[in-house]
């Protein structure tokens, strides 16, 4: 069967050429259809725990020579937004897709400084792969079916994630008074995203550099970061006109991919009390108690 390409909104033929059990009739092209989830309820994307309208995928498979294929979030299904993916054979066939969608894919470069963090779904790259499909079975689930007995198919997260969470310690009180802001420092806030093979990474020869927050009278803050090896990565907190000081020791030397580190800070009255570290999936990391001092 030959390849065929066909503008979506021209197209009229149903994405699902087949009868209820999926056998094809007439000899009709049978189209992909795309079912994606984000690893664990846990897991979610940096906006939140489903897929937000309009969001858009590149999808790829090696056998028909589809490659970065737009497909879009709407009305509650991904939906091809100009090439459609068709079936050409009866066999199988293995795909793969990346989150955001880039016209160019292949290696795309981004920094994770503080204007890119005010939009954190356009660097929470996410990416699956190992789903298959044919003809007879046009649904590529891109999903977890790791309890059924399956294979995990669905989205994962490919940047580090950081989690600083602000209480009142000792002598301390956010009633009037909150935090102001937060700096990470000694960190690589430039890297690459591979859409091809989901891998991430910090640029290695770029110079560390710090990323300055402020909270806006928030006691919880996230921010998406390459993975780099990063033993240590030093805090300073502004609160009451002061600048509170330490070091977050990070577990096994690196931000990892898929792994969020989240760390308690107490705000203490002469210094900080950093709470142990864990990795929820977005992966909980667990570390010690670190003091700052003014």
């Amino acid at each position: 069967m030959k390849t065929r390409l066909f503008a979506f909104a021209a197209l009229g033929i149903a994405l699902t050429a087949c009868t209820n059990d999926n056998e094809v009739t007439d000899n009709d092209p049978v189209a992909a259809v795309i079912n994606a989830e984000i690893s664990d309820a846990v897991a979610t994307r940096a906006s939140g725990t489903a897929w937000a309208e309009r969001d858009e995928i590149g999808i790829s498979e090696s056998r028909f020579g589809y490659a970065n294929v737009l497909y879009r979030w709407e009305n509650g299904k991904f939906t091809p937004a100009g090439t459609i993916i068709f079936f050409q054979d009866d066999d199988p066939t293995t795909f793969s897709a990346y989150y955001p969608y880039d016209a160019d894919g292949g290696t795309l470069t981004a920094t994770t400084d503080a204007t890119a963090q005010q939009n954190q779904p356009a660097i929470d790259f996410l990416y699956a792969t190992g789903a298959t499909a044919s003809t007879h079975n046009p649904e590529v689930n891109f999903t977890d079916d790791t309890d059924a007995g399956g294979t995990d198919c669905s989205f994962h997260h490919c940047m580090s994630q950081i989690t600083l969470t602000f209480e009142a310690g000792s002598g301390v009180s956010f009633t009037a008074i909150k935090p102001v802001s937060y700096t990470l420092s000694g960190l690589t806030l430039t890297g690459s995203f591979d859409t091809e093979t989901g891998i991430a990474k910090a640029d290695e020869d770029a110079q560390t550099a710090n990323l300055t927050m402020g909270l806006g009278g928030e006691l919880t803050s996230s921010v998406i970061l390459f993975p780099q090896t990063r033993a240590s990565i030093g805090l300073t907190v502004v609160y009451n006109d002061n600048e509170y000081n330490a070091t977050l020791s990070v577990p096994d030397g690196a931000l990892k991919s898929g792994n969020n580190y989240t760390w308690t800070v107490s705000v203490r009255n002469k210094d900080l009390s950093i709470g142990s570290a864990e990795i929820s999936d977005w992966n909980p990391v667990s570390g010690g108690i670190v003091d700052a001092d003014l």
